[in-house]
């Protein structure tokens, strides 16, 4: 759910749904009142935040976590444990996903560098995925030692 929160009168103003399964990331426009949230299911949820509506949702990669928006060049991120950074032009009504840029599995930690136009994303590699147990159903693989990258995308 997305809450609409009115700090002046200290009180709830709205609450809306997200749209998405297992929001993770979120982002806004300040200027065209948006909030992009990452989900499951391989998309992007667009909501104005003034209205609650769902404007759009555009396909991304798969494991999203973080997301961040690109005010100058009015692009949003979604950073993909795929191996995958989603690229969607905000400037665009239909919010197309113009590019899928190829990262490093794992790469779902993100951070956006506006004052000089770089995504920096943080990974490593990993080892054999356990077997699941009653206790750890869903494990995860353990990562390789040494193998901490910090991958930088920016524009050539």
């Amino acid at each position: 759910m997305i809450v609409k929160l009115d700090a002046h009168a200290n009180k709830l103003a709205a609450t809306w749904p997200i749209g998405c399964d297992s929001p993770s990331g979120l982002a806004i426009d300040t200027d065209a009142h948006r909030l992009f949230s990452v989900c499951d299911g391989k998309k992007m949820a667009v909501t104005d935040y003034t209205t609650g509506k769902q404007l759009a949702a555009p396909a991304i990669g798969d494991g999203p976590d973080a997301a961040a928006y690109d005010a100058k060049d009015k692009l949003a991120f979604a950073s993909c444990g795929e191996g995958v950074l989603s690229v969607v032009n905000a400037d665009d009504k239909s919010y197309p996903t113009v590019q899928s840029v190829a990262t490093q599995r794992g790469a779902r930690t993100m951070a956006y560098d506006a004052a000089n136009d770089r995504i920096y994303l943080v990974t490593a590699e990993f080892g054999p995925r356990p077997q699941p147990t009653a206790d750890n159903p869903r494990p995860r693989p353990a990562i390789v030692p040494g193998s901490f990258t910090v991958i930088v995308v920016g524009r050539k």
